[in-house]
């Protein structure tokens, strides 16, 4: 659907919520942006975490799993395995009003409910304390006043509270139309009529009697139905002689034989089991199965050949160009890097060492990357980048966007890389990439023959080996059910590539656990899926015979 759609909310601290602040969501034609403007981590019974100041998030309208109204709230559930850190969404107070506005509806309702929860007992307190003699008298007296004035504050102050938390009128108004603009991408479209119009209801006659009347009367009536069924039931419902229904017994069981008769054993035998379900992050690639560092340096030698080897010559030493890419999601304050230059004597001893310290003062905003050119005279050299470890749970890498505006860069070296952050993070965006590449040359042939498999819809996680075969999760993430008819081992100069026919289907959006007769040492770090491209089959995972190995040159 063509066309966008833009509205803030405030998302709650409700119960199933894991995200409390201020959002904005766009609808765009292909993709639900949600934009975190100040918003924290919420888990029930824990106090929120740190605020983010602001966080983008891209995910397919495929991920939404849910979209249903509690109350006046609208509730938003995202698929985790694509959607991340925040999943679950309880929005309220809609609004067109940008950040600041946010943030004061968001002040508003905390102030609000800080209000109603400390303000009506002291406003009680000082009515009761300021109250004239010539009004009240006693104890007893100053307290019901208190008690009268706490009450209403209390009342009063909810209202408030109601108003600052849902918006009013306007919000209701701009809720409704965001559900039904996203249902219109979901491809759930309400309709505007009814398929028939139902017979007009008779005429309630009014009742006669007065309002306080009418409950106490229903109760006196549902209690004298009750005593006159089980009188009923004690005296009538007596239970029947045995002897006259053993007889009969048998002739039902018969009955029912004839009618729903029991499978065969082969029909029984016939039916497929259903594969234990798994999900994968990312495919199992030599590119990230040791992990990826926060700070990516990256080699171009001149002229670039996409290879990021650097190799001195004889009379010239080095000259190329050193980039560092982030692939955090945080940003870098600066960064530095020591790149020591030598060569070697006739016994082998490192003579005429240079440093070249290089560095970058401004922040280096996550996926964005930094060049610089070197010439220096030598036979070897070592880097030595800042020491930021690893990405790992809790440090999360740049958003695919980043990656895909850095695939725009001129060193192709550093597009190569973004192609292989995309694939990480499963967007198909990573093969448009890829294709941009044009022809590789022979020494990128290997790198992105394994960027393109871990792009693929239909990906290998998870290997583990097992007594005489590996365990390994096949993942789908397209959108109709595919069908993998076999799995391959990469060669190398070690081993040879081997072929294992393996017939199983693999649900959409969905992952299935299946074992692969592939020898299981030594594990292979990834694996090569080949996927029907003629039909699906079933849609529920099922695994058929497993065949024996192949080998294949």
């Amino acid at each position: 659907m063509a066309g966008t759609f833009t509205v803030g909310a405030l998302a709650l601290a409700a119960e199933g919520a894991n995200a409390v602040g201020a959002v904005r969501l766009t609808l765009l034609p292909d993709v639900l942006e949600i934009e975190l403007v100040r918003a924290a981590g919420f888990r029930s019974g824990f106090v929120p975490g740190s605020v983010a100041e602001s966080v983008d998030m891209r995910v397919p309208y495929t991920a939404v799993r849910g979209l249903v109204r509690r109350g006046r709230a609208l509730c938003l559930a995202l698929d985790p395995s694509i959607a991340a850190p925040y999943t679950r969404f309880t929005l309220a107070r809609f609004t067109y009003d940008p950040r600041e506005a946010l943030a004061r509806a968001y002040e508003a309702r905390r102030r609000a409910a800080l209000s109603v929860a400390l303000l009506p007992a002291p406003l009680g307190l000082i009515a009761a304390l300021a109250s004239p003699a010539s009004l009240v008298t006693g104890l007893l007296g100053r307290l019901a006043v208190g008690l009268v004035v706490a009450a209403g504050s209390f009342f009063l102050l909810r209202e408030l509270l109601r108003f600052a938390t849902w918006g009013g009128p306007g919000s209701d108004r701009l809720a409704e139309t965001f559900e039904l603009a996203l249902c219109q991408r979901l491809g759930f479209v309400p309709v505007a009529t009814a398929p028939f119009a139902p017979p007009p209801a008779p005429p309630i006659p009014e009742a006669s009697l007065p309002a306080w009347a009418r409950a106490p009367l229903l109760v006196a009536l549902v209690a004298a139905l009750s005593v006159l069924g089980i009188s009923f039931f004690q005296r009538y419902g007596k239970p029947p002689d045995p002897a006259t229904v053993a007889p009969n017994v048998p002739l039902l069981v018969a009955h029912l034989a004839s009618a729903f008769p029991a499978p065969s054993p082969a029909e029984a035998s016939a039916g497929e089991p259903r594969l234990p379900r798994c999900v994968c992050a990312h495919a199992a690639s030599p590119l990230w199965n040791d992990g990826l560092p926060v700070l990516e340096v990256l080699l171009a030698s001149r002229p670039e050949d996409g290879s990021g080897r650097v190799v001195p010559s004889e009379r010239r030493g080095y000259n190329f160009d050193l980039s560092v890419v982030n692939n955090g999601s945080t940003r870098l304050p600066d960064v530095s890097v020591l790149v020591t230059f030598a060569r070697r004597d006739d016994q082998n001893r490192r003579v005429g060492a240079t440093d070249r310290g290089l560095y970058w003062g401004k922040p280096l905003y996550p996926g964005r990357a930094i060049k610089w050119h070197l010439k220096a005279p030598g036979t070897e050299m070592r880097i030595d980048p800042p020491r930021l470890g690893l990405l790992e749970a809790g440090r999360e890498p740049a958003s695919p966007d980043a990656f895909f505006e850095l695939s725009h860069a001129r060193q192709r070296v550093v597009r190569i890389h973004a192609a292989k952050m995309l694939a990480y993070h499963r967007d198909p965006r990573a093969l448009e990439v890829l294709a941009s590449l044009g022809p590789p040359s022979p020494d990128e042939e290997t790198v992105l023959a394994r960027i393109t498999r871990a792009a693929r819809p239909v990906i290998a996680c998870d290997i583990t080996p097992a007594s005489e075969s590996l365990e390994v999760c096949l993942f789908n993430d397209s959108l109709s059910p595919q069908r993998v008819v076999a799995a391959r081992t990469i060669a190398d100069r070690d081993a040879p590539s081997q072929r294992a026919p393996l017939p199983v289907v693999v649900p959409v959006h969905d992952g299935v656990r299946v074992s692969v007769p592939l020898p299981p040492r030594p594990v292979p770090s990834e694996l090569d899926l080949e996927v029907d491209a003629r039909g699906s089959g079933s849609p529920d995972g099922a695994l058929r015979p497993e065949p024996q190995l192949e080998a294949s040159p």
